[in-house]
Formats: structure tokens, C-alpha cells, sequence
């Protein structure tokens, strides 16, 4: 027993000596992940301050953003406005709801103020994150969060740019292909039907001979026009008199264009198919970021990766449908940009390696 007691005890004495090879520093420094050890209330504490002033950057950029709601409003539908104006229509927006308006300014000031606040909300929380990391890991965030912020402004400039007046005009092209039908009333329709106006041929004849009246056509509104004066501005396609109280104008249209279906769109709709369009377009652009970190992490292997493309263009269409308006060209456009930045993202990977 006595043996046994003795042998324990030399057993425990050599545990806690330190070897003499070893300096006496080493059993005195803390691991480099125990410097930034924290318990669990000073995680929480930590937590609640990144959360409070993630909320504080969101308010005030939303306070900016809704200041500017207006001219951020003006810069979303110019797009469409031109599109408009390049098919020979009135360049408009209907409004259907007394409220549609300034829903949709409010919607745009909210959402402008969290695109905004981003960068500010992703430092907090990389702030939060980067206390359990290593060094390295934290360079490598440190690198990807601006990379990740400049590729999402970049699929919502490419939208913008590039992708949304081809969109727009797909889509006012094909309502203009369904021409008005023949509106002449058949024999029995004749006799149901109140009867129509005067003979189009017998009008044009009368008028012809007393002399049609004419009106100038400017590019620009005269400066000081008299009362009573007409004319029609062919820059923004506007017929306008001079009254007493100012300038009455209305939009024309010009008549080889016109169709049973008119391309004016409702404000609440336009507005949030843009901003469908822009979250798609920023989260796909993003490819790079998610191919790099599998295969730095090592989750999915670089090679596996690029031997499985055909899998990964099967798995891009599907986005591509699921992220856009269901109109091959718009899925055409996000498909396409989202397998090169696939590839940017291998090539990236590799030359890592």
C-alpha cells in the first residue's frame, strides 16, 4: 500500500514540474485564443452594444435616405420613363390608391436606409464575431466584407444600367404586339348597337376643302407665349396652351404605336419589381464570396467544385428562375454573369492554392 502511495506521489511531481528543456515562459504565457476569452455576460454585454449601435446607424441612414426619398424615388423610375419615351409612349406612372405614392416613397426611404446602413451593420457584427477567431481568420473576413459590399453594388448597378431597360422594353414591346381589332360592327351588331358617328371618308372631305388648322412644332416652349397660344413641344411630346394661370399641356402619344394593351404601370407594382430584381441580382453576385469561402474552408473542395459544373449551371438556372420575374430574359441576364463570377470564384480559389 505504502508502495503504491509512493508511486502516486512521484507520478503527480512529475506532471507539475516543468522539463528542463522547456523555458519557464512557456507555462506562464495564455494561449492566443485565451488572451480574448470572454464569459458568457460579457458576451451578452458585448452583444446588446453591437445591436444598439447597428440600430443606431440604421436610423440615421434612414432618416437620410427618407430626406432624400424623392430624388431616390425620381432615379428608380428614370429607367422606365425613358423606355417610355424610346417606344412613343407617355413617359408616366399611374397612381391607382390615394396612399400609392407615399407607400412606396416610405418603401423606398426603408430600404435605401438598410442598403446604406450595411456596411455599418456588417462591421458590428463582424466586430461580435471576430472575438472567437484567430488572426488569420480575421484577416481573411477582413478581406471579404469589402469584397462582399462591392459585389452586391455591383449586380444593382448592372441591373440598373444594363438589365432593366432591356427588361422594360421586353415587356412594353410585347403588350404593343396585341393591335387594336377592327372595331366596325358587324350586320346584326348594326342592329343592337346605337348607330356610329358620321362617315371617317365623308369628314376628311369636308375638312379637307375648308382647310385643316395647324400648330407649331417646336423643340423647346417659347419663352414669353401670348394667351391662346398652342403649339406642341416634340421633345417631351406635349400638346400646350398658354392660358391665364400658365401653361395646360397634355401627353401625346404617337398613333402607329398605339395598342389594346397601354404599357402604364402602376407606381406600388414598378417599384417592387425593381427591388425584387435588385435583391436578386446583388445576392447572385455574390458567387465569388460563396465559391471562395467553400473552398478555403474546405467544405466543398476547389476540384469537386469544378468537376461538378454541369450540376453547379443546373443549380444557377434554378436560382436564376427563383430570383427573377418568370421572363427568360431577365433569367437569361442574371444566369449568365452568375457562372462567370462561378468561375471567377474557382480561379480565385487556385491561384490562393
Amino acid at each position: 500500500m505504502t508502495g503504491g502511495v509512493r508511486i502516486l506521489e512521484s507520478f503527480s511531481m512529475s506532471t507539475t514540474t516543468a522539463p528542463p528543456s522547456v523555458p519557464a515562459s512557456a507555462n506562464t504565457d495564455p494561449e492566443p485564443f485565451d488572451k480574448t476569452r470572454m464569459s458568457f455576460g460579457d458576451h451578452l454585454e458585448e452583444l446588446r452594444s453591437c445591436l444598439i449601435k447597428s440600430l443606431v446607424g440604421v436610423l440615421v441612414a434612414t432618416a437620410g435616405t427618407l430626406y432624400l426619398g424623392k430624388d431616390i424615388l425620381e432615379l428608380i423610375c428614370r429607367p422606365l420613363l425613358k423606355v417610355q419615351y424610346a417606344n412613343g409612349l407617355a413617359p408616366h406612372l399611374q397612381v391607382l390608391a390615394p396612399m400609392s405614392a407615399f407607400t412606396a416613397y416610405l418603401k423606398i426611404g426603408l430600404i435605401s436606409g438598410l442598403i446604406v446602413s450595411a456596411p455599418w451593420v456588417l462591421y458590428q457584427v463582424w466586430s461580435f464575431i471576430a472575438i472567437g477567431l484567430y488572426e488569420h481568420e480575421r484577416k481573411f473576413v477582413r478581406r471579404l466584407i469589402p469584397a462582399s459590399g462591392l459585389l452586391f453594388a455591383a449586380g444593382v448597378m448592372f441591373l440598373y444600367v444594363i438589365v432593366l431597360p432591356l427588361v422594360l422594353h421586353f415587356f412594353i414591346t410585347f403588350n404593343r404586339a396585341f393591335d387594336i381589332p377592327n372595331l366596325t360592327p358587324s350586320a346584326f351588331q348594326r342592329l343592337i348597337l346605337p348607330e356610329a358617328d358620321a362617315d371617317p371618308k365623308e369628314y376628311k372631305a369636308s375638312s379637307s376643302e375648308a382647310g385643316l388648322p395647324t400648330v407649331p412644332v417646336v423643340k423647346a416652349d417659347p419663352k414669353e407665349p401670348a394667351p391662346g397660344a398652342m403649339w406642341y413641344n416634340e421633345v417631351d411630346r406635349r400638346f400646350k396652351i398658354m392660358g391665364t394661370g400658365g401653361v395646360s399641356s397634355i401627353s401625346m402619344e404617337r398613333s402607329d404605336r398605339a395598342a389594346t394593351m397601354q404599357s402604364q404601370f402602376a407606381i406600388e407594382y414598378y417599384i417592387s419589381f425593381v427591388l425584387m430584381l435588385a435583391l436578386g441580382f446583388g445576392i447572385a453576385f455574390e458567387t465569388p464570396i460563396v465559391v471562395f469561402f467553400l473552398a478555403w474552408t474546405g467544405l466543398v473542395p476547389r476540384l469537386t467544385m469544378a468537376r461538378g459544373r454541369r450540376y453547379v449551371l443546373l443549380g444557377i438556372v434554378i436560382a436564376a428562375a427563383l430570383l427573377t420575374p418568370p421572363d427568360i430574359i431577365s433569367q437569361v441576364l442574371l444566369a449568365g454573369p452568375m457562372y462567370l463570377l462561378f468561375e471567377l470564384g474557382l480561379l480565385i480559389a487556385r491561384l490562393v492554392e
